[in-house]
């Protein structure tokens, strides 16, 4: 993969800060939501990242490092997979470890920038939304869903459920999450 000119940081936080009160929530968030939030060329860096880590292996053979770093609710080494990626918090989907090589260090850096500055931005601005950016953990900004979804992570955990049937269960449960946060917003 070949490494990208700069990132025009400061257009992905205009276009977030532009964008952001369109949306009832911004915890669990689709890669479209994604891009319409931080525009096309940071979910295309994200996208080349994501797949040369899937050709090397750089994620799926970390252990869960940056997932126990961040105090991640719903990892459990026994998942195959992060129950909730297709609906993974921005922190998430814009951070990458040390792991990847000096070839593509850089974009790293600028998406931990892009990152950082629409997380300063909320500091800014009295916006629980803008708050929730510090997700995971998830308890504070999505309670409910943490408390349906933790009891079948805890039995994943002590081997008393299937992995791959939580992960479903936990899919099923973040669209319904994402659902009544949409109802809720646009009843008000």
């Amino acid at each position: 993969m070949k490494e990208p000119q700069e990132m025009n940081k400061a257009k992905a936080l205009r276009n977030f800060l532009n964008q952001v009160n369109q949306f009832a929530q911004i915890v669990l968030v689709t890669d479209e939501e994604v891009r319409h939030l931080l525009g096309e060329e940071v979910t295309t860096a994200v996208a080349n990242l994501e797949h040369f880590s899937k050709e090397e292996q750089i994620c799926s053979g970390c252990g869960g490092i940056c997932c126990n770093d961040i105090g991640c609710e719903i990892y459990a080494p026994q998942f195959s997979q992060c129950p909730i990626y297709a609906y993974r918090p921005l922190v998430c989907r814009l951070h990458f470890c040390h792991r990847f090589d000096a070839m593509h260090r850089s974009m790293v850096i600028e998406l931990r920038d892009v990152f950082v500055d629409c997380f300063r931005a909320m500091n800014s601005q009295d916006n629980q939304k803008l708050r929730s950016l510090d997700s995971p953990p998830l308890g504070e900004a999505c309670p409910e869903f943490i408390t349906a979804v933790g009891p079948w992570i805890e039995s994943v955990r002590n081997g008393r459920l299937e992995p791959d049937h939580v992960i479903e269960l936990i899919r099923s449960e973040a669209e319904k999450y994402r659902n009544a946060c949409s109802c809720i917003i646009g009843a008000a």
